[in-house]
């Protein structure tokens, strides 16, 4: 009974947190975003991890499943959509460079 209590203590909690989160930002975070947020989501439960007795190890690692696959999920939906982590860099080695009034060619 004593390890239900305690689950139902972190869930209750859990829950409080992420609706306080929602309701501080009612519009749907971009995509960019949710990466962020499920990055930190996984890294708090690794951190957890440290932390759990033995009742909760069962729990704690199924948090840890859990918001690994969404944080790859996210990213593969991110893959998908093109969306990168850094801007096209082939538009600036490959662009004329403009100096005064001639253009010099780009990079081969």
């Amino acid at each position: 009974m004593k390890i239900i209590s305690a689950l139902k203590a972190v869930a209750v909690a859990e829950m409080a947190w992420k609706k306080e989160r929602a309701e501080v930002s009612p519009a749907a975070p971009s995509l960019l975003a949710a990466i962020e947020n499920a990055r930190r989501d996984w890294q708090q439960a690794l951190r957890e991890m440290d932390q759990v007795d033995s009742e909760l190890a069962e729990y704690v690692i199924y948090k840890i499943n859990a918001a690994e696959r969404r944080f790859m999920a996210l990213l593969e939906q991110a893959k998908k959509e093109g969306v990168t982590a850094w801007p096209n860099t082939t538009d600036f080695f490959y662009a004329p460079i403009k100096s005064g009034d001639r253009e010099l060619p780009g990079l081969p």
